[in-house]
């Protein structure tokens, strides 16, 4: 009996280790969806904040769907600056573990994350001054065509990343999907609304 047990700590041992440098080893499917919903609840949080600032009155005449299209689209680009900003601390803050996952990210300490976060906060920031939000569409178009059909970003987090990743990661992953989206869709809705009263309003 004591042998077995020995036997037992020692393969626990070796799997908790495991856990922390194999990709292969599969996440648990009920924690990755309580990561999404958790993610589904910061989002409507985040749209309710800006709808609420965006139908506060100001000096001057403005669109409340343009205005909240700007809003929107500026703060998501931020934000998407900001998840890019975390996940560098992450990934530079523990090389040994995460080196495994995100190699390339790791060797060049982040320099992808760090461009992407630079560009989508300087973005941001323009839109959020009243810039053309034309600047802001065509970037976020491009992020999104090319996270969608670059096989290492959204095709490897769906095939391999959701499945393997550490939590951490696959939460910051949801959160940059969530801001990526909502700044094409409302860089998008603001390019439309051009025309509306108030369009390039604060």
């Amino acid at each position: 009996d004591d042998h077995r047990g020995r036997a037992t700590s020692a393969s626990y041992v070796r799997a908790t280790s495991r856990s922390h440098i194999d990709p292969t080893m599969a996440n648990d499917g009920g924690i990755v969806l309580a990561l999404l919903l958790l993610i589904a609840a910061l989002c409507a949080v985040f749209y309710s904040s800006i709808a609420l600032y965006a139908s506060a009155p100001t000096k001057e005449p403005a669109s409340f769907p343009a205005r909240l299209a700007r809003l929107l689209s500026g703060w998501a680009n931020v934000g998407n600056a900001v998840t890019h900003g975390l996940l560098i601390v992450v990934l530079l803050t523990d090389k040994g573990r995460y080196g495994a996952y995100f190699p390339d990210e790791v060797n060049s300490y982040a320099a992808g994350p760090v461009c992407l976060g630079l560009i989508n906060g300087l973005i941001g920031f323009f839109s959020l001054r009243g810039g053309s939000l034309k600047v802001s569409l065509g970037w976020n178009t491009f992020v999104a065509l090319a996270g969608s059909l670059v096989p290492m970003v959204w095709p490897k987090f769906i095939d391999v990343g959701m499945t393997t990743w550490p939590y951490v990661t696959v939460f910051l992953w949801f959160a940059i999907y969530a801001f990526e989206s909502t700044a094409f869709f409302f860089s998008a809705a603001g390019v439309a609304l051009k025309d509306a009263p108030g369009a390039k309003a604060k």
